[in-house]
């Protein structure tokens, strides 16, 4: 078998909505590392919100933040950050019509002290702990001009007065927008990214850079910002507990992730033999 690179999406298919990696998907990705494929975290999360446990189980390479950072065999090779313009634009935009948002940098989340607290309230709400939050979003940067940072790479945003395709109107050209992928998430949040850059580009640039063809990928997701990921990929595949329109565009549908998803997945394409 020809050496295949898998690009893996983190929440709802490494790591479950417990903050925990089922044993299983430990198993898989040590095993298929071991059978000389690379494995890489293809993630809207950004490089410091990965936790160590997944780092130690040997990825070859990085895509975060939805492809603004790149990272492969150690090196960085490309990392995209909003310009000051456009922060300022965006911040002026969420606080006009009472979003409640962060940026994520490549050292932490920048947020003003509302939607600190407005995001506490929120996750607890969809059940999802205090600690479980600190593990997704990382350490919180609390400063009330929050544009001013130069390392800001995509902005999240939750309980908007309007839905993605609204916000995504009002944003674009510069901005793209995709709803959370979050579970438990609805149309009301949202993630938004530099437009042109996203995940299926991100993969691009790796495999362009360690020298593997598109058709020697492999994409496995379960979220709308993992539509162009495993759009690109030679192979496409939503987890069992995916949303609807994921499964419908995915070249094969495997098990829920707490359901051994991800072993069962790398298995079928005999990445474990």
């Amino acid at each position: 078998m020809n050496q295949k690179v898998v690009f893996l999406d983190v929440d709802g298919t490494i790591v479950n909505d417990k903050g925990i990696i089922p044993e299983s998907a430990q198993i898989a990705i040590r095993k298929a590392v071991e059978n000389g494929h690379k494995l890489v975290v293809c993630s809207g999360r950004s490089l410091f919100q990965l936790p160590q446990m997944l780092l130690d189980l040997g990825f070859s390479g990085m895509v975060t933040a939805a492809g603004a950072q790149v990272i492969a065999d150690g090196k960085e090779i490309y990392h995209a950050v909003i310009d000051e313009e456009h922060r300022k634009f965006i911040v002026d935009y969420m606080e006009k019509n009472n979003f409640v948002y962060c940026f994520q940098t490549d050292a932490g989340v920048v947020m003003n002290k509302r939607s600190e607290q407005q995001i506490l309230k929120i996750m607890s709400d969809m059940g999802i702990t205090e600690e479980h939050l600190r593990q997704l979003v990382g350490e919180f940067f609390i400063q009330e001009d929050v544009w001013n940072n130069e390392k800001e790479e995509k902005l999240i945003y939750y309980d908007a007065p309007f839905g993605v395709a609204r916000v995504h109107a009002d944003l674009e050209p510069y901005f793209d927008v995709v709803a959370l992928s979050l579970s438990g998430a609805d149309d009301y949040c949202g993630e938004v990214g530099i437009n042109g850059i996203h995940k299926a580009t991100g993969m691009k640039r790796y495999l362009e850079c360690v020298g593997i063809p598109r058709e020697d990928s492999i994409a496995i997701g379960d979220g709308p910002n993992d539509l162009q990921m495993m759009d690109y990929a030679g192979i496409g595949i939503a987890m069992g507990n995916a949303r609807e329109e994921v499964k419908k565009r995915a070249d094969m549908v495997t098990s829920h992730i707490d359901e051994d998803g991800l072993y069962h997945a790398l298995d079928r394409l005999g990445l474990l033999n």
